[in-house]
């Protein structure tokens, strides 16, 4: 019976247990025929691990041959390719549970780890001389200092290349896990000048027949003057770049046409589609790998979001509540299904993160929250890509975030969104928003862009009616742009909503300045592109919301004096 092994990212464990695989294994090809060293940045969960223990059983040199695993793969195909099966020392190391509190914790992770490493080769001490026999036995006891942790991996691939006679192939698993811990722990410049030291150094041997290829995996490249500063003999490979290592990670289309053949489930194309579709890594449409595996495993459960856990989103949620109201603002459009445009750098480190959009959306978009495509050079010449959520997964994760910043209160965002799904009073909403307002917006947040502030409430309702109504944002409509508009998609929900922001100072009327923001919506024919979409005139409900201070008024078009009262 076919069936994913979901945990399993063992390659030969896979295989041996009759897992089901998705053929992956043309990466060797690309590997054998590609630098020296290759860094390849891909989103969390996307085979990245399943891959690199493909390459380690397939380039391994073991006592027993693991030739068998690779029968009926696409590399059997090439037998110039097969002459490598078996034949090099491999050095593996995976990094993703080295994540620690403090840079004393993770030091001794990596000691620990490197002693294992150590032991693993421990027979090829016999050609060591006293001064290097008694180093590696100090790392294999664990009593390596600081220095011995610093050179460790540059030995170890000196020691294997003399022992076997043969080039040594690294392989570096998740290698910037610990880099995202010490980052939020504060120590990520202590972690920053150990692996320059001892990945860095130990990549760019001084010996360079010792190396024969090294594949490093990670989320982000983290810039390459941090840590790989000496490697001349890099290729980083990142999801915006076009080639063949484009669909070596994550489900093609055509991959999971495939897989719901296997499987049965044609009938759920469009189902898995709108769900764990939408990125594009190079010229290459790709499937959230891990989403649709949960998914065909559970069936005929629902579709849910498998992909996304807090941890794992912490980083993601810490850098987007930092960044101001412009993100917020950014957030909004994207949350009402529409497009960003912002350049992308490929080499940004943590601390560039939060000093402008442009690199929060670039951390976002290689985190696996963002699809970009359609670049476009800006005026400066930068190539600026089109920006926005890949499917309906990750518009949770935004959810999530929305959430975390207005947590759940009574009268807060579930209210909210009660009020708008059922067509409450509108003196109901006004008691809504206020409350909102005295809870979560600062008079620092109002003096610094009070509008886009305020505007940020509604990303609550963005997040939530995406799928309900179509929303937009500053649209054009009749003779000028109305602040959001929301059309009804589903009969279920008939009422569409016209809604026009005002701030105002303290000097100025309320009252009036409702009337003025309604009189606007009524004389400017905000409600027109409304009506030709097909939407009844009385189902169309125009609302005023006017902001002054902390204080919030709600008018609506036909609607008397009592919806118009100070609080």
């Amino acid at each position: 019976m076919l069936q994913f092994r979901i945990g399993t990212d063992d390659f030969k464990k896979l295989r041996d247990e009759n897992g089901y695989f998705v053929d992956k294994s043309l990466l060797i090809k690309e590997i054998i025929g590609g630098s020296d060293v290759t860094l390849l940045p891909r989103p969390r969960r996307f085979g990245k691990t399943l891959n690199m223990t493909m390459l380690r059983y397939f380039f391994e040199k073991t006592e027993t041959s693991n030739a068998y695993l690779f029968e009926g793969l696409e590399i059997a195909n090439y037998p110039e390719y097969m002459k490598h099966q078996g034949q090099y020392p491999v050095v593996y190391l995976s990094l993703k549970d080295f994540k620690r509190a403090s840079f004393e914790s993770f030091l001794q992770a990596v000691r620990i780890e490197v002693s294992r490493l150590f032991q693993t080769f421990s027979h090829i001490q016999t050609i060591l001389d006293n001064g290097r026999k008694e180093r590696f036995l100090r790392i294999c006891r664990e009593e390596g200092d600081i220095d011995d942790l610093y050179s460790s991996l540059k030995e170890l691939i000196l020691y294997c290349y003399q022992y076997y006679q043969k080039p040594v192939i690294v392989i570096i698993d998740e290698y910037d896990a610990p880099m995202i811990e010490a980052w939020t722990n504060g120590y990520y410049d202590k972690i920053s000048q150990f692996m320059r030291f001892w990945l860095g150094g130990g990549l760019k041997h001084d010996n360079a027949s010792a190396l024969y290829r090294a594949v490093i995996t990670g989320i982000l490249r983290v810039a390459k003057e941090s840590i790989f500063s000496e490697l001349n003999n890099l290729d980083v490979s990142t999801t915006l770049q076009p080639g063949p290592l484009s669909s070596m990670f994550g489900f093609t289309e055509k991959e999971v046409g495939k897989i719901l053949h296997d499987f049965n489930l044609l009938d759920c194309k469009n189902t898995i589609r709108e769900w764990y579709n939408g990125y594009i890594f190079g010229s290459e449409t790709i499937y959230n790998p891990w989403s649709v595996s949960q998914f065909i495993t559970k069936y005929p459960a629902l579709p849910a979001t498998h992909w996304l856990n807090n941890s794992s989103n912490l980083l993601i949620y810490q850098e987007l509540e930092a960044g101001g109201p412009e993100i917020k603002r950014d957030l909004e459009h994207l949350l009402s299904g529409q497009d960003l445009r912002y350049p992308l750098s490929e080499t940004i480190t943590f601390k560039d993160i939060g000093i402008s959009p442009s690199n929060i959306w670039s951390f976002l978009y290689f985190s696996g929250y963002l699809c970009a495509d359609d670049p476009q050079p800006d005026i400066r010449g930068r190539s600026a890509y089109r920006l926005s959520i890949p499917n309906k997964e990750i518009s949770f994760a935004y959810e999530t975030f929305i959430e975390r910043i207005y947590p759940g209160k009574p009268g807060g965002l579930d209210a909210l969104m009660d009020w708008f799904i059922h067509s409450n009073p509108v003196i109901e909403l006004e008691k809504l928003l206020q409350d909102l307002a005295l809870q979560l917006v600062s008079m620092y947040d109002l003096a610094k862009l009070p509008e886009a502030v305020f505007h940020a409430f509604v990303l609550g309702l963005l997040a939530n009616f995406r799928y309900v109504y179509e929303i937009r944002s500053n649209p054009e409509s009749g003779y000028g742009r109305a602040d959001f508009i929301m059309v009804p998609k589903i009969p279920m929900y008939p009422t569409a909503y016209v809604i026009e922001f005002k701030l105002i100072s303290q000097k100025k009327d309320l009252i009036r300045s409702c009337s003025s923001a309604l009189a606007q919506i009524r004389e400017r024919g905000y409600p027109v592109v409304v009506h030709n979409a097909g939407i009844p005139l009385e189902q169309i409900r125009s609302l005023a919301i006017i902001l002054q201070g902390k204080r919030v008024m709600v008018g609506e078009e036909g609607v008397g004096e009592n919806s118009k009262k100070l609080l």
